[in-house]
């Protein structure tokens, strides 16, 4: 009877302190101040190595560090990476496995990713930067839910009014009233969205000039067409031109170092100030 009772009171015992510590670990977990992380959003057909030198350029600075890469599948979502509650600046590569999914299906796998970040982290707000068709993933999510709020986001060659073979071309211009003359598919989008839009995110757009008046695949009256479209819902709006062989399409995101100035220098002004949730 002896070790029947001894036996159950170390049984109990062991049931208390896994209570106890399961317990004491939802509330560590909760109560983690986990920071503001910075989503990174390629475009159209990219993969995971677009911001590498983005990447590189915040952690030599010791300003933004990666932490994870969201691999973000029809049906689930696959997390690489260690995020620890210390990283001020954390950044987090977003990868759709379906590359050539439209923006309207991304919209809706991006807000599944914001909500899950907010699950497991307990974050409130986030920040993006955003490259070609990825800046309209990134606007048409938001415009549709916002289980985080969007503080900062830097757009880079947004095609909001479509791009060259996709819509858009060199004769399209800027009306008097600030509108394309074209308007194409991505643009009447943006203007339905801007109905639901939280106001509020501060934008800075950077678009590549290579000659043209185009990134070689974005025209800057593409780019500029995000202001009549959506720009009223900004809480502030700058716009960057960049020029030469570094501001072409691809290599704006991945090799221009004035682009990866700008980005770093919007999203964290003061980069040893701790930003809040």
């Amino acid at each position: 009877m002896k070790r029947r009772i001894a036996y159950f009171s170390v049984l109990l015992a062991l049931l208390l302190f896994g209570v106890f510590y399961t317990n004491r670990q939802d509330h560590v977990a909760a109560n983690s101040q986990y920071q503001r992380p910075t989503l990174l959003i390629a475009g159209l057909g990219a993969g995971k190595r677009t911001y590498n030198q983005l990447i590189d350029h915040a952690e030599q600075r010791d300003d933004g560090h990666y932490v994870l890469t969201a691999v973000i599948k029809p049906d689930t979502i696959q997390y690489f990476g260690d995020w620890q509650p210390s990283e001020q600046h954390p950044l987090i590569k977003v990868v759709f496995a379906n590359k050539w999914a439209s923006w309207q299906q991304n919209a809706i796998w991006l807000n599944r990713l914001l909500t899950q970040l907010k699950q497991r982290y307990h974050i409130r707000s986030f920040n993006a930067i955003a490259h070609s068709r990825g800046n309209l993933d990134l606007l048409i999510a938001y415009s549709r839910k916002h289980p985080l709020i969007l503080k900062r986001a830097v757009l880079i060659s947004v095609p909001a009014d479509g791009a060259l073979g996709r819509g858009d071309t060199l004769q399209n211009r800027l009306m008097a009233n600030g509108r394309p003359e074209f308007r194409h598919s991505a643009y009447r989008d943006l203007v339905q969205a801007r109905k639901r839009f939280p106001p509020g995110v501060h934008v800075l757009s950077i678009m590549g000039n290579v000659g043209n008046g185009s990134d070689s695949r974005v025209t800057n009256v593409s780019s500029k067409s995000l202001v009549p479209a959506l720009g009223g819902r900004f809480s502030t709006y700058r716009q960057v031109l960049v020029h030469g062989p570094l501001a072409s399409h691809h290599l704006i995101v991945r090799r221009n170092p004035r682009v990866r100035r700008l980005a770093v220098n919007f999203l964290w002004p003061d980069a040893k100030m701790n930003q809040p949730r």
